[in-house]
């Protein structure tokens, strides 16, 4: 028989064995755990402080020995090449500026003139950049042809430069100055400048020179200055200009050459009010009646671009937004642009800016086209083309019907076309196919250039086509 009190004994015993090891486990388990919080808690105030004083004093040391570095780098920088040290100039004070001399000491107007000469060059009319001062202006650099007689010198370099600070007391005609920036210039290719008159080929790449620099004045985009160069070109009796535009930024001394331009007009580039509240740089390269004008726009990125206006692709996605534009990118002006208008009266909410700039691009070309179309030809022959060139198809139609004679100029005229006038025949009845006065110049454009037989089979297709697509699309663009 088994005795209570010695089972009772027993199992107290275990159970005092098992809380002994549980509580054993536990505190090894926090030991493993979390010594650091054990060791923090053993920690005085007063050490907690030094050890929080040595880690600021090791990060003050690293932050010190990190300043001393980029002062030492900075003065080596200085003492051998400060040019590089040109950005400093946007935040220190006038009097701490540093002189940059991009490898050539403080030189006079003349010191500057009689260096270029040494040199091989032949120093430009200055052109200032702060009004009437002198504190700095850009000089065109340049170099003459050997074996010419006629418009030898041409432009090959451009320099700014800015009054030196050591010079600030003396008088004007000891004023020494230092060169800020340079950029080599060279013309646009011969292909680039002929390409609007369609007589480029591949033996015509040699730049063309240029001869002249100004400012753009009255109103031009800031930041910073604008300045066209500009050389002269003879091509059969078109006076062509051409050249590049550059800008200026005084406070980064950055002088960029932003695009070329050609105008087959002689017309240099102009600062116009298209669309916005802004200017855009508006470059005419219209030939006889064909409006042709690229618009650019100032993009305000860092640095500041150029921009063109382009119908491509349409700022819409919207399918009558893109036939007007298809129909104005093929040279229908005036009917893109009463397309549009239309479509702005049935709008809730304004066109977006991309839009309207494509829109105001249409509408510059339209008011061109449509002054050539109202005026009085004396011959039959423009008279046509004007009408023509404008969408005024009826009109034209009732031109070439007034008599043989003009008829027979009329057909000269359709014969001679490069594609411009067919292409706008094609857009017009791609839009809108029914349109008869279109079909009649699309046939007698054909019977001009290919004879009767080809105009005849195409009409005949037109018809085809017509009756598997019966009645007209959208809206009449181009009315009566």
């Amino acid at each position: 028989m088994i005795n209570p009190a010695r089972k009772s004994y027993r199992h107290h015993q275990v159970n005092s064995n098992t809380n002994k090891r549980v509580r054993r486990k536990v505190k090894k388990e926090q030991l493993i755990s979390s010594p650091l919080e054990n060791d923090d808690k053993d920690l005085t105030p007063h050490q907690r402080r030094r050890g929080l004083d040595s880690m600021v004093s090791i990060v003050l040391l690293l932050c010190s020995g990190s300043l001393i570095a980029m002062f030492g780098w900075l003065s080596m920088l200085f003492i051998c090449n400060p040019d590089q040290l040109s950005w400093l100039n946007r935040i220190l004070p006038e009097w701490a500026k540093i002189s940059l001399s991009h490898g050539e000491i403080s030189q006079t107007i003349p010191q500057i003139e009689s260096y270029l000469r040494d040199h091989g060059k032949i120093a430009g009319e200055i052109v200032s950049l702060d009004g009437e001062s002198k504190k700095s202006f850009l000089l065109p650099v340049l170099q003459e042809r050997e074996n010419c007689q006629l418009n030898c010198k041409y432009i090959v370099e451009m320099r700014v430069y800015q009054q030196s600070i050591n010079s600030k007391l003396k008088s004007e005609s000891e004023l020494s100055y230092d060169l800020a920036t340079q950029l080599p210039i060279s013309g646009p290719e011969e292909s680039f400048v002929l390409a609007p008159l369609g007589d480029t080929t591949d033996d015509n790449q040699d730049p063309l020179p240029l001869t002249k620099v100004g400012r753009f004045e009255g109103g031009t985009p800031s930041p910073g200055l604008w300045f066209y160069l500009q050389g002269q070109r003879q091509q059969g009796t078109n006076a062509i200009a051409y050249g590049h535009i550059l800008h200026y930024n005084p406070q980064q001394t950055n002088l960029r050459l932003m695009l070329s331009w050609t105008s087959p007009k002689g017309q240099l580039p102009e600062w116009q009010s298209i669309t916005g509240k802004a200017k855009q740089l508006v470059v005419n390269q219209t030939i006889g009646l064909e409006p042709r004008l690229h618009i650019y726009q100032v993009k305000p990125v860092n640095p500041i671009q150029l921009e063109e206006i382009s119908l491509t692709p349409p700022a819409l996605k919207d399918s009558a937004y893109q036939n007007a534009l298809l129909i104005a990118r093929s040279g229908l002006w005036t009917p893109a642009f009463n397309w549009l208008e239309f479509m702005k009266t049935q709008r809730q909410q304004p066109f977006p800016a991309t839009a309207q700039a494509q829109i105001d691009l249409i509408h510059l070309h339209s008011q061109l086209t449509k002054i050539q179309a109202d005026k009085s030809w004396a011959s039959p022959s423009q008279q046509v083309l004007a009408n023509l060139i404008d969408g005024r198809w009826e009109k034209a139609l009732q031109v070439f019907e007034a008599s043989p004679d003009n008829a027979q100029e009329i057909t000269t005229l359709l014969k001679a076309d490069t594609g411009r006038l067919w292409n706008r025949v094609e857009a017009a009845l791609k839009v809108k196919p029914n349109r008869s006065e279109v079909k009649a110049w699309g046939a007698l454009i054909l019977a001009a250039k290919f004879g009767q037989e080809r105009a005849n089979s195409w009409i005949k297709n037109q018809e085809g086509a017509l009756s598997r697509e019966q009645g007209s699309r959208g809206v009449d663009i181009y009315g009566r």
